[in-house]
């Protein structure tokens, strides 16, 4: 964001977490058919998955009430609402104007993001600054919900896939107030339109995802898809680290705390060591939670903030990639004492 001494000073105020009731561990993947479990166990030792009754909505509420408490706001009072869910509770529409009916909140924006994926957590911020610069909204509630896990993988037919154990469903919320409190001093985007049509769909009768039928889909990630994936994740989000850091007047050894979305702990080693930062400097729940697609950054960021990863006056990096590569987002956050 070239134009960002233009924009409306940001901060993010807090930010909470939710997750389902449903705790999986690594037997609940095991093939008895072969006795082998699958390949892409790489490091996730449990996550949680939605139940069939579970909805992003619900998630979002019971999170956002407990940033509520946290910061003693009245969510009814929240001037935008923007939600980004992997798999949405219903198709044309999605949750957020039902979970503005939840909080009580009559916002002047409500916004249901269907892009950039895994950093749709810097996305949505960019976009409330947006907003907030053309209007006179101050206060934007941004919410990720990861339900893949539960409403893919879980099917019996699924289970057993290579990437049946990485995922883990969640929710993570952030308050974001426009004033320099707790400034983000720079936000990056990038989309890379040549790399969107690497991620699909695919089912064993060969359907059309919207099509009915009586076996699941999954997401089509052959060896060679993956061989190129990592090697775009590998570059990029050092690059969008790199670029933010030079936005933000800083260097990398100037980061005190690095927060990204975490699809396996390879991409976590490769990134931390690229940008020259210690492992406990790289928040991540990985073995517990697998991967949260775009909820991975605002829970993690609640993550660092209770173990004292991220401390009072930290500079804090937000940054990521998304898909087979197509979105790459990156945010500097000075994490003032509230």
């Amino acid at each position: 964001m070239g134009e960002s001494s233009m924009m409306a000073p940001i901060s993010i105020a807090g930010v909470a977490s939710h997750f389902p009731d449903q705790l999986i561990d690594n037997q609940y993947f095991f093939d008895e058919s072969t006795g082998k479990k699958p390949i892409m166990f790489r490091g996730s030792k449990s996550r949680y998955h939605l139940s069939p009754e579970d909805t992003s909505a619900d998630m979002i509420e019971k999170a956002a009430k407990k940033l509520s408490a946290k910061l003693d706001f009245d969510m009814a009072e929240v001037d935008i609402i923007l939600t980004h869910v992997t798999l949405p509770d219903l198709p044309f529409t999605g949750c957020g104007a039902d979970v503005a009916r939840r909080l009580g909140a009559k916002s002047k924006w409500v916004v249901d993001v269907n892009s950039a994926g895994c950093v749709s957590f810097v996305y949505m911020m960019a976009l409330a600054q947006s907003l907030m610069t053309t209007s006179n909204a101050k206060t934007a509630l941004i919410c990720n919900v990861q339900t893949a896990a539960g409403r893919i993988y879980s099917h019996p037919k699924n289970r057993t896939n290579a990437q049946a154990s990485v995922p883990g469903d969640g929710c993570g919320v952030a308050l974001l107030v426009a004033d320099d409190s707790r400034p983000v001093k720079a936000i990056v985007t990038k989309c890379c339109p040549e790399f969107s049509g690497d991620m699909t769909v695919a089912s064993d009768d060969g359907r059309k995802w919207w099509e009915p039928g009586e076996v699941p889909f999954h997401i089509d990630f052959s060896e060679a898809k993956v061989a190129k994936v990592f090697a775009r994740g590998n570059r990029m989000v050092p690059e969008v680290i790199h670029a933010t850091c030079d936005e933000a007047q800083m260097k990398l050894t100037d980061i005190d705390a690095l927060v990204t979305n975490q699809p396996n702990p390879i991409f976590l080693r490769n990134w931390r060591e690229a940008c020259l930062l210690p492992k406990e400097a790289h928040v991540q729940t990985f073995e517990e939670h697998g991967n949260l697609f775009g909820a991975a950054l605002p829970i993690c960021l609640e993550r660092g903030l209770e173990t004292g990863q991220i401390k009072d006056n930290d500079n804090v990096v937000l940054a990521g990639f998304s898909h087979a590569g197509d979105f790459a987002a990156g945010a500097v956050v000075e994490w003032r004492a509230a």
